[in-house]
């Protein structure tokens, strides 16, 4: 080896170990602008999975032993951290490591598709940003774990439709949607529309022969799907009572789906528009105190542009990825729609396809199909002009990024300022927020019972049983979506429910929620009354025994 081969190979070593350093720096960094995440309080639909969490963790079984809308992918998820500790931090966390996997795997999936790194490394950051400035009560939700296993279904079906007999991949795109399933039953949707865009793509692929391509993909495709749903279907027959709950929990879903009126298409484009502005919602909730910093809709509608101009790019040089892209993006849409509620936490569902395509917006590659494999060609543009374009990409990606980032500086500040310079409590943290009215009767509860008593809660409290560190005395750790509802079928079965749950277990403590806790103008105690099986039972086996906050709490006789 000469004196002359020597030197290039130490340049390349300095300039990969600098490379090496600085997305070491680029990762630190988007570690910390997520971190003031670990220390919010949960949300109420967090409260109810954690409370479905800690049923499972005690041996209970998802949905049968824990009434909750969502299927039981989401409790499961909560379970796991759950094992370790009960603080919310831990759930938290285990959601942004989640995240992290996710935004990996979008990143890998833009650079296998395209054979660049910088697009890649675009739309992984953009998918972790988005959830790092998402709000507190929007964290760790079924579209918060479900979409790796969209993801990884996509990149699947991708790479499948491009290998005769490769069905391997095809059988695991199967396995992913079917978990996905799991978590919600809408999410169905997307593996039809990845489905489909699969049996084009396999078309595109295979031009001469695609009819025995098409039949193995969709066969093995749809394998995969039924054999984890029967799994499930098969996990709670092999339970005793684990089937009709199952069955009990659909048609409830059927009855009450959407649980939002539907509204005119002009009411529906109206709310999807919404996610212009920092994503559908504002990250300030919790504390009145934290000042929001969204400048330009929090870079949002930069990141639209930069969607757009991927797609453009995408419909010149990779039209059937594009198109698989957008059936993608218009499941996800009918999704968002047909749900009706509008919540911030439904569009995350909208950001894998989104990022994917802003990701592509900076590739300078021009492509053409041959066969099965996509193959560069001679640039159908003047260099200098695709060269501005990436610089015109590139800078809008910059300044997205930059304004993803800023909406946290308040946020990143608050949590020093609380954690780090005045080292306040956990519990101080929590009594700063809206968790705050449930520990004083979670703090009465632990020292009033023992690690073996149960509680029940008749009202919207879901927060108590973790906090309290007690199981829930029935299967219901909230009510609203069946109480109101007097005269129904459901309502009917689930009072039933909760009174047998009542005379089984027996719990030491019940208590009632006071008027307009934790929402204004509800009354559960009128509920209470209202249903009479639950009122009569309660009123000759309980004694009042004080007022503790927003609960009042009786006693077993």
């Amino acid at each position: 080896m000469t004196a002359q081969s020597i030197a290039p190979n130490k340049r390349a070593i300095r300039t990969s170990a600098l490379r090496n350093f600085l997305l070491f720096l680029g990762a630190m960094a988007l570690i910390v602008v997520a971190l003031p995440q670990l220390y919010y309080p949960l949300g109420f639909d967090q409260a109810v999975y954690a409370a479905c969490g800690y049923a499972i963790k005690n041996g209970g079984v998802p949905i049968r032993d824990c009434f909750e809308t969502k299927q039981m992918g989401v409790m499961v998820m909560y379970a796991i951290p759950m094992r370790f500790t009960l603080l919310p931090w831990a759930i938290h966390g285990f959601s942004l490591a989640w995240v992290a996997l996710t935004a990996w795997v979008i990143g890998g999936v833009v650079n296998r598709v395209v054979s660049a790194v910088w697009p890649g490394v675009l739309a992984g950051v953009f998918y972790w940003l988005i959830y790092a400035g998402i709000n507190y009560w929007s964290m760790d939700q079924a579209e918060t774990f479900a979409n790796l296993f969209i993801v990884l279904a996509f990149y699947l079906l991708w790479r499948g439709a491009h290998n005769d007999g490769d069905i391997g991949r095809m059988l695991l795109a199967g396995v992913c949607i079917g978990i996905a399933a799991w978590f919600k039953y809408v999410f169905g949707l997307l593996g039809i529309a990845l489905g489909v865009g699969m049996l084009v793509h396999t078309l595109a692929s295979k031009p001469l022969y695609p009819g025995q391509s098409l039949i193995t993909n969709a066969i093995t495709y749809a394998m995969g799907v039924l054999a984890v749903l029967g799994l499930g279907i098969g996990y709670y027959t092999l339970l005793q009572g684990g089937l009709d709950t199952l069955i009990q929990q659909l048609n409830f879903l059927r009855a009450n789906f959407p649980l939002a009126e539907p509204l005119p298409p002009m009411g529906m484009l109206g709310m999807m528009l919404r996610v212009f502005d920092n994503g559908a919602d504002s990250t300030a909730g919790f504390k009145a105190t934290v000042t929001q910093w969204t400048i330009f809709g929090g870079g949002f509608p930069l990141i639209f542009v930069l969607a757009l101009v991927g797609l453009v790019g995408s419909l010149r040089r990779r039209a059937v990825l594009a198109l698989s892209i957008l059936l993608w993006l218009s499941a996800a849409i009918a999704i968002v729609i047909w749900q009706g509620n509008y919540i911030q936490y439904h569009y995350f569902v909208l950001w894998p396809p989104i990022v994917l395509l802003a990701g592509l917006s900076v590739n300078r590659e021009e492509t053409r199909r041959t066969g099965a494999e996509e193959k560069t060609t001679p640039p159908t543009q003047p260099p200098a002009k695709r060269h501005l374009l990436t610089v015109f990409s590139s800078c809008i990606a910059l300044a997205a990024i930059a304004l993803l980032a800023l909406r946290m500086l308040p946020w990143l500040n608050d949590a020093y300022t609380n954690v780090v310079v005045q080292r306040k409590s956990l519990v101080q943290l929590y009594e700063e927020s809206y968790q705050a009215p449930n520990l004083p009767i979670a703090k009465y509860l632990r020292e009033h019972t023992q690690a073996t008593d149960r509680i029940a809660i008749f009202g919207d409290a879901p927060w108590v049983y973790t906090l309290a560190d007690r199981s829930n005395g029935t299967r219901f750790s909230f009510v609203n979506v069946w109480i109101k509802k007097r005269g129904t079928q459901n309502y009917d079965l689930m009072v039933q429910q909760y009174l047998n749950d009542l005379q089984h277990h027996r719990p030491l403590y019940f208590l009632l929620t006071k008027p307009n806790f934790p929402w204004p103008n509800t009354d559960y105690i009128e509920d209470y009354k209202q249903a009479k099986p639950i009122y009569n039972y309660v009123e000759a086996s309980y004694q009042y025994e004080v007022e503790v906050g927003e609960f009042l709490v009786f006693r077993r006789k």
